[in-house]
């Protein structure tokens, strides 16, 4: 029987084009704010940077490396989605094309993306940036930690649109970090999550990745969005069960014993600590903004708003929408507003946007989608369908191109690591596979030599040779 000689990707020193992109997108989604708010003011330049960003899951696809597979030749039903998404550009229901083709913008940029990686594992290295990420995540817990301490008119609270009045939460402003606006903090509180994990999984020190999940926590409540901040848990949790189970809490407790009674020292005898204060205040903030919606109902208008308009039969077109991209904010203000969405009313939630721009076509090829990725999945257990609910619902990844930038690195940053490490201990038992068999035949050592070396490609499969 012939002996298989799987191998595993190597790394690269210089950054293919795959790479080159994915740095550039997170660079541009996590820095392109504090352009856009601190150093200029122009609306073009602004519309510009958040363009190239949208654009760019695109351009991985244009500019891929010679030995890059297409995502629609391994995954048919993207192909279909696709044909969908062409479609509304010319659906006779579509106020302009250009609406259109912003919808295949917003609502195909993710998939694109996730499903170009699926098909080309290999040609991606994130967990080489790492130190980077960590460079970026203390910058913004920085950031988050002290424009909280100011007030809302200091030069770092203030928005990419100049006038606008800052959101504030009890007596404090709602942080954005390095982000035009709030909702670009949030966005980045998705990715953070997954850094993490990918940190634990790369054996960064444990007290690095709890000390980050615990400062996380207090910047998610500094932004006061409950839904980011019930997402930032769901992820941090289901982490921290995967990775150190209920067995081994004993020993990571005694490995950080050392560091709480250091810790515990310290607030012995400094009992008044900005720190500390401003953690304690960003979360009775919190509280009280959670306690002040459901009062005031706004919380239960949020939740069962989808379901009031399903009840009341609000969608005249049910089945395919009014057209892609016709709720989409820069398509209106560009190029107008459909009369049927006037016609429709305020729309607040990603779920009834999505219905009412494309149907229960268009939301049935957004559920299928999610569950295909979450089945492509390196990664498996609670944590995959963690991600797959803040995917599928937990967070709008159409309509907030932050949301879907960040989600989409996290995934992929986390996925080719476990990947990378389940394909390293795949060959490494072939390998002792092929040690043991050589000492009982020698003449398995000849076949063993001549099996082909080329890589699998895009998964961990074993390569078959011929006898």
């Amino acid at each position: 029987m012939p002996i298989p000689n799987p191998t595993i990707p190597k790394r690269r020193s210089r950054l293919n084009n795959e790479m080159k992109l994915f740095l550039a997108l997170f660079l541009i989604a996590t820095l392109g704010g504090a352009i856009r708010k601190w150093f200029t003011s122009s609306s073009a330049l602004s519309n510009i940077i958040l363009g190239v960003q949208m654009i760019i899951p695109f351009l991985i696809l244009y500019w891929r490396s010679p030995s890059a597979i297409s995502p629609f030749r391994r995954f048919g039903f993207l192909t279909v989605y696709f044909a969908y998404l062409a479609f509304h550009i010319v659906y006779p229901l579509q106020l302009t094309v250009f609406h259109g083709i912003f919808g295949m913008l917003v609502h195909g940029g993710f998939w694109l993306g996730m499903f170009y990686y699926f098909a080309n594992r290999q040609l991606f290295d994130p967990g080489k940036l790492a130190k980077l990420f960590i460079a970026i995540a203390l910058l913004e817990l920085f950031l988050a930690f002290t424009q909280y301490a100011l007030p809302p008119d200091h030069i770092l609270n203030k928005y990419a649109r100049e006038g606008q009045t800052i959101a504030v939460v009890g007596d404090r402003v709602r942080v954005t970090g390095t982000f035009s606006y709030l909702s670009g903090y949030t966005a980045y509180l998705l990715f953070y999550p997954l850094m993490l994990w990918a940190l634990v999984r790369l054996r960064f020190p444990q007290w690095l990745v709890l000390t980050g999940v615990a400062m996380g926590f207090a910047a998610s409540t500094m932004t006061g969005s409950r839904s980011g901040t019930l997402v930032y848990i769901l992820l941090t949790g289901a982490m921290l069960l995967r990775e150190y189970p209920v067995s081994s809490l004993f020993a990571v407790a005694g490995r950080l014993l050392l560091p709480a009674l250091i810790l515990t020292a310290v607030l012995l005898l400094y009992r008044e600590i900005p720190l500390l204060d401003t953690v304690e205040k960003a979360y009775d903030n919190f509280m009280q903004r959670v306690e002040s919606n459901r009062r005031s109902g706004e919380q239960t208008a949020r939740i069962l708003g989808d379901f009031y308009y399903l009840q009341t039969n609000r969608y005249q077109h049910p089945l395919l929408g009014v057209g892609l991209g016709s709720t989409y904010q820069g398509a209106v203000i560009l190029f107008g507003v459909s009369r049927y969405v006037l016609e429709f009313g305020y729309v607040e939630s990603e779920l009834s946007r999505v219905l009412l721009e494309g149907g229960w076509i268009m939301l049935i090829l957004k559920f299928a989608l999610s569950i295909y990725m979450a089945v492509n999945l390196s990664f498996k257990g609670f944590m995959r369908w963690a991600v797959w609910f803040v995917v599928a619902y937990g967070q709008p990844i159409v309509f907030n191109p932050h949301n879907a930038a960040f989600l989409l690195m996290g995934i992929i940053l986390v996925d080719n690591i476990v990947w990378r490490q389940q394909l390293r201990l795949h060959v490494a038992g072939w390998q002792e596979l092929a040690t043991g068999l050589t000492a009982l035949h020698p003449r398995a050592k000849q076949r063993y030599k001549q099996q082909p070396t080329k890589p699998a490609g895009g998964t961990p499969e074993v390569q078959e040779a011929q006898p």
